[in-house]
């Protein structure tokens, strides 16, 4: 024995056998140490993954509860080293009571240990309830659906009688007639026309998206205060050849009317399209009948013309998630009908199969903004503007820049890509998709990495998604893959994009144009974005 007991037991608290080593107990020492070789073993085991492994491992329920158990482990270890390395070094007159010096010092051990057994509970909770419960999630119970008040719904099509529709007898698909085409594909034709089927986890990832890519509809969500309801004003595509790592974002104007609808609800805005054809009827000419309506019998008074349905949604393309949030019966398996309905209605669109939505509130994008120390852009013009608040208790979103390079904050970045008095939709949309660009190309792994506490909670309460759980470490290995500086960015937007306009005034969608820029841009990555191939996002 010899020394100080203190200074034992503090050495053994830094490294747990140097207190035993300052006794003059090499053995004693030996077997102390000898768990931080193995300790030190795993941790770089773990560095030696990369960033992009690390964060894929980070999102395992399964690691982090691994991690949680070895953590009270290595606690209770370095515990007994401190208090080994105290008595070893004291008197037999004073082992008989534990001074408060000695308590303080295993309170100096506990406290970073207390504190990631709290974070790591608390991120495995988050992530549990972030993302959705899927087979081979074991002992995940997915959150109840959200039915909100029945006001600006239309009833679920899946709980009413549909009239039958005749698909049209085209030599293509000839092959599904009873009597005339293959067994095999008239008993699979249920299925090509149905939902898709529910997410296979036990499936490598590459199989399970099966076109070679993934696809995200990404929904911004403004519902600050002041405002009715949540509404779904931003709507951008990204995809992501998983191959070549090559990405894209496709923009949506959210004034969209006449959007096409798939196969399994196409009849299901029938009504509300009687009633928005009736709201756009204008009388010009004060005769009594809409200016639309045309004489066809020479009687002079105009005759209403038959209706035909067009199969479409009617309104904005902002509103489908208002009317079908509450389509359980149709969408039985999501968390949120509304954005699994807009999702199909989307992808239909574009012809692009869309995997998943991430939607993120508008406060959320403040502050997902400000955790990873803001954001550089390119800005074009001067901003001097302010919008509104994101949420009830904080300060108005305002931006003061000039032409150029500029560091913006959260409420700085909210109000550039929200501001449009003095510009258009569809400019705000350019901006919407090149500060995700610009977020996207800044934001590598061990910047994620560093602000992951933060983003935890931030995703908690301001993301809802579709993205099984399961699915998480195969996404992080995919966004890993991208080439940040070859994301191609698209508009699709009027007058390029739309075939004409509504009595209202609003765009309608030229769907093979925009299928065909979609191909193309698939095909040949930026090159394809613009005519020059730039992009407008001037990174």
């Amino acid at each position: 024995m010899g020394g100080h007991p203190l200074v034992a037991a503090g050495l053994s608290a830094l490294i747990p056998g140097a207190g035993q080593l300052y006794a003059r107990r090499p053995g004693r020492a030996a077997a102390m140490f000898l768990p931080t070789i193995l300790l030190a073993t795993g941790g770089y085991g773990f560095l030696s993954q990369g960033p992009v492994g690390m964060a894929s491992l980070l999102v395992r329920p399964t690691f982090l509860s691994g991690l949680l158990v070895a953590n009270v482990v290595i606690l209770i270890w370095r515990a007994i080293a401190v208090i080994d390395a105290y008595v070893i070094t004291s008197s037999t007159r004073n082992r008989s009571w534990m001074p408060v010096t000695l308590a303080l010092v295993l309170l100096a051990v506990a406290v970073p240990h207390t504190i990631a057994l709290s974070y790591g509970t608390r991120t495995i909770s988050a992530l549990r309830t972030v993302f959705v419960a899927a087979p081979g999630d074991i002992a995940l119970v997915p959150l109840p659906q959200i039915v909100m008040p029945a006001f600006d719904t239309v009833p679920d099509p899946a709980t009413v009688p549909q009239p039958t529709v005749e698909l049209p007898e085209r030599r293509g698909n000839a092959i599904f007639r009873p009597g005339f085409g293959d067994p095999d594909a008239i008993a699979a034709l249920g299925n090509i026309y149905s939902p898709s089927t529910p997410f296979a986890p036990f499936v490598d990832a590459k199989e399970r998206l099966g076109n070679g890519r993934l696809t995200i509809l990404l929904v911004g969500a403004d519902a600050g205060p002041g405002r009715e309801g949540l509404r779904t004003d931003t709507m951008i595509v990204a995809t992501i050849d998983h191959e070549t790592g090559n990405a894209a974002l496709f923009g949506l104007p959210r004034n969209l009317k006449l959007v096409p609808l798939p196969h399994n609800i196409r009849q299901a805005f029938v009504e509300l399209e009687k009633e928005v054809i009736e709201k756009d009827l204008t009388d010009a000419d004060e005769d009594g009948y809409p200016d639309l309506w045309v004489d066809m019998d020479g009687d002079g008074i105009p005759e209403e013309p038959e209706f035909e349905s067009c199969h479409c949604f009617p309104t904005m393309l902002n509103k489908v998630h208002q009317y079908t949030r509450n389509w359980t019966t149709s969408y039985p398996r999501a968390r949120d009908p509304g954005l699994s309905a807009l999702k199909d209605v989307i992808s239909y669109l574009i012809d692009l199969p869309i995997d998943f939505y991430v939607m993120v509130k508008m406060e959320g994008f403040v502050k997902v903004v400000d955790a990873i120390g803001g954001v550089d852009v390119n800005i074009k013009a001067p901003f001097h503007v302010t919008v509104s608040s994101p949420e009830d208790g904080v300060p108005k979103a305002s931006i003061n820049v000039e032409p150029g390079p500029n560091h913006l904050n959260g409420l700085e970045s909210l109000a550039y890509v929200r501001w449009r008095r003095g510009s258009s939709d569809y400019n705000r949309m350019g901006r919407q998709r090149c500060l995700i660009r610009a977020v996207a190309t800044q934001t590598g792994s061990p910047k994620l990495l560093a602000a992951f506490p933060t983003l935890v909670e931030l995703f908690e309460q301001s993301i809802s998604t579709d993205i099984p759980l399961s699915f998480l470490p195969d996404l992080v290995k995919i966004a890993g893959s991208v080439d940040f500086s070859n994301i191609a960015t698209v508009g699709l937007v009027p007058p390029t994009y739309s075939s004409g306009r509504t009595p209202g005034k609003y765009p309608i969608p030229n769907v093979d144009r925009i299928r065909s820029k979609v191909r193309q841009v698939l095909s040949e990555g930026v090159a394809a974005q613009s005519r020059s191939g730039e992009s407008e996002c001037d990174l």
